[in-house]
C-alpha cells in the first residue's frame, strides 16, 4: 500500500493525546488520496496528533497534507559522511570522551531535556515547551532502558558530562540519533569532538545525519566536518 498509518505508543504516552505516524511509500492515485481523507475526516472529532515526513520534492502529498490540515513544522536536512572524509578538527584539551555508561544517566537525562529549541516538537505551537523537553529527555532515557539507540558517546569536563551523542547502527551505518551539548559548553567543539570519537572508535562506511533548517549551527558543524548535503524532509503535524 502507498501509504499507511501507524500508532506511535511512545509518543502518545509524552504528548497525552493518541498520536500516530503516517508513511508514505510510492506515488499516490486517487482512491489512497480519498483513503487518507476519510480517515482524517472520520477522527477529527477525536484528541489525536499525526506526523509525517515526506521528499521535499514531493509536490502532490505535500498539497494532499495541507488539504487536510497538516501544517509544514520544519524542513530536515539530511547528510552524509564518508568515513575517509572526516575533517578532523583540535579538541580542547579539558574535553574527554568516552562511552556513555549507567551512571551517566541522570546526567545525559538533564542535558537533553533543558537544552533543545531546534526540535519538531519545540517548534511546534500547539505542543507546550514544557512536553517538548520532556520527549527529548524521555528519548535519551530509553537508550539506558535498552529501547532505542545501539551506542552513545559522551564529553565530559572534569568528570562531568556537558553533552552526548546518541547512535543507531545498521548495516555499518551510523545514524546520529540525538546529539545535544549543555549551553554552558556550546561553540567550543564539544559536538565535533563526540563526532570524530565515534568516526575513530566504531567501525562502519558513513555517517548519516538529519538536522533542522533553522539550526544554522548544526548545518555549519557538518559541513566543517566534511559532511554533504544529500537531500531533505518536509516534517508535518496535524492536531485535533
Amino acid at each position: 500500500m502507498p501509504c499507511s498509518i501507524e500508532k506511535d505508543n511512545w509518543l502518545s504516552s509524552q504528548i497525552g493525546k493518541v498520536s500516530y505516524k503516517l508513511f508514505f511509500k510510492e506515488p499516490l492515485i486517487e482512491r489512497n488520496k480519498n483513503e487518507i481523507k476519510y480517515w482524517i475526516i472520520k477522527n477529527q472529532n477525536k484528541e489525536i496528533f499525526i506526523y509525517s515526513k515526506i521528499p521535499t520534492k514531493t509536490v502532490e502529498i505535500t498539497a494532499l497534507l495541507e488539504t487536510v490540515g497538516f501544517k509544514l513544522i520544519d524542513t530536515n536536512m539530511k547528510f552524509e559522511l564518508d568515513r575517509e572524509l572526516i575533517t578532523r578538527k583540535n579538541i580542547q584539551r579539558d574535553i574527554q570522551i568516552c562511552f556513555a555508561e549507567k551512571m551517566h544517566q541522570k546526567y545525559v537525562s538533564n542535558i537533553a531535556k533543558n537544552n533543545f529549541i531546534h526540535s519538531r516538537f519545540h517548534l511546534d505551537p500547539l505542543i507546550d515547551n514544557d512536553i517538548a523537553n520532556r520527549i527529548k529527555q524521555s528519548w535519551v532515557e530509553n537508550f539506558f532502558l535498552g529501547k532505542r539507540g545501539d551506542q552513545m558517546a559522551l564529553a565530559l569536563v572534569n568528570n562531568e558530562p556537558i553533552g552526548f551523542l546518541q547512535l543507531i547502527i545498521k548495516n555499518k551505518t551510523l545514524f546520529i540519533d540525538l546529539i545535544g551539548v549543555d549551553q554552558k559548553a556550546q561553540g567550543k567543539g564539544v559536538a565535533s569532538a563526540m563526532i570524530q570519537f565515534v568516526d575513530q572508535n566504531i567501525k562502519h562506511t558513513c555517517i548519516k545525519v538529519g538536522t533542522q533548517i533553522g539550526n544554522l549551527p548544526s548545518i555549519k558543524l557538518y559541513q566543517k566536518l566534511g559532511f554533504e548535503f544529500t537531500g531533505s524532509d518536509y516534517v508535518f503535524h496535524y492536531h485535533s
